[in-house]
């Protein structure tokens, strides 16, 4: 993920801007393939983007259904990239698999 910092008119004021901001976000169709994380419970969909494979299924296994466990880091900090979907609180490490992410920044 970029985000590039702008500085406006006076050199004291700057904005960052996220490159997703400029896309509209196009939500996978839940017929799409993804993977759960093990250790953190992130969902990818690439197996490789996530380090302890727990299982796979389709985006409409989950897609609306509300999580209440609050999102993690990667355990062997190597998938850092985290986004969380505003309406139902999965977390991912694909925007495209949630229907309105929001970049995550955990520590």
């Amino acid at each position: 993920m970029l985000i590039v910092k702008v500085d406006l008119f006076l050199p004291f004021m700057s904005k960052e801007i996220d490159p997703m901001d400029k896309k509209p976000h196009v939500p996978l169709p839940k017929s799409t393939p993804a993977y759960f994380c093990a250790n953190c419970g992130a969902i990818a969909l690439d197996p490789k983007n996530i380090c302890a494979v727990q299982g796979s299924g389709k985006k409409g296994d989950w897609c609306g259904i509300k999580c209440s466990k609050p999102p993690e880091t990667c355990h062997t900090k190597d998938h850092v990239g985290r986004w969380q979907c505003r309406n139902c609180s999965q977390t991912a490490v694909n925007p495209e698999v949630l229907c309105e992410p929001e970049k995550l920044i955990l520590n």
